[in-house]
Formats: C-alpha cells, sequence, structure tokens
C-alpha cells in the first residue's frame, strides 16, 4: 500500500526518485526531492536547478569546533541579520572570528569576499534554511570550497568557538 501511495505522490507532483533536478537549496526537506525537468519546486517554489550544480559539503554543528582547531584558516561566513550576528534577536552567539554577510546582501557584497575563492569556507545561519542557499550561490560564482553547517547556531551545543 506504501509504495503504491508513493508511487502516486510522485506521479502527481511530477517527482522522480532519479531525477536529474532538485530544489535550488532551501534548507527545507524539499532539497531532497528529485525532478525529471526544469521548473519551480511545489513545495518551496524556489527554481529547480541541476543536482550537479549543487556541490558544496556539510558539517555537523557537533563537528564544528573540532573542524575550526585542526583548521584555523578556515573562513566563518555568517549569512544571518546583523541584528541576529550581534545576538540583539536571538541568544544563539556567533563562531569566533566569523565574517557577518546577511544572505539579504551576499550578491552585492560578494566583491568583499571574492579574494576567498581559493579557502575554505563555513557557513551558517540560525536554523540552515538561509546558508544552504548562500552556500550554492557561492559555489555559483566560483567559490571552490564552500560547507554548511547543517541545523544552524540553534543546535549548536559546544560554546567553546563561539564568542
Amino acid at each position: 500500500m506504501f509504495a503504491a501511495v508513493s508511487v502516486l505522490i510522485l506521479f502527481i507532483t511530477g517527482m522522480k526518485p532519479d531525477g536529474d533536478y532538485q530544489c535550488m537549496p532551501c534548507g527545507n526537506d524539499c532539497d531532497k526531492a528529485a525532478y525529471d525537468q526544469p521548473g519551480e519546486c511545489p513545495h518551496c517554489h524556489m527554481t529547480l536547478v541541476k543536482k550537479s550544480t549543487v556541490m558544496f559539503k556539510s558539517i555537523q554543528p557537533t563537528e564544528i569546533c573540532g573542524h575550526i582547531a585542526k583548521h584555523p584558516e578556515v573562513i566563518l561566513l555568517d549569512v544571518r541579520t546583523r541584528e541576529e550576528f550581534e545576538g540583539k534577536t536571538d541568544d544563539y552567539g556567533t563562531l569566533k572570528n566569523a565574517i557577518n554577510i546577511p544572505i539579504q546582501e551576499l550578491e552585492s557584497r560578494i566583491a568583499e569576499i571574492n579574494d576567498m575563492k581559493e579557502k575554505e569556507i563555513i557557513v551558517y545561519c540560525s536554523h540552515s534554511k538561509r546558508s544552504p542557499r548562500a552556500s550554492y550561490f557561492l559555489m555559483q560564482h566560483g567559490f571552490k570550497n564552500i560547507t554548511n553547517m547543517e541545523g544552524g547556531m540553534s543546535t549548536m551545543k559546544d560554546n567553546s568557538c563561539k564568542k
């Protein structure tokens, strides 16, 4: 019964388990859905993009402080708003030495980080809804080594690498 319902859902939505397209990363479950043609995600309305263009890596919040300790040259890019970054709207904190460029300003401020295209950059936000989109954007603009922190600062328990 479950298999029949799954096939029906795939047929109705146009999803295909092995399709070549996926939702432009938005941080929602629809990022994992596959489609057989370009268009718009029926769930979040983001553009469907070729799976092969989504090449950034992921890191768990439980791994971040250890990774930073082993790779002190890593660039930390916080794409939350200035107010979030400064702790005015939540108490999630921020990572030491992070650069803050809100997702809404990333396109207009990309020149500020263009010289970092070859460096490892870990992108994060509060709940990992904005950071996948920012990670995809950076990859599309020639950045080579992008990692998205899954779950965001709201799920990070280790305070050893926070400000």
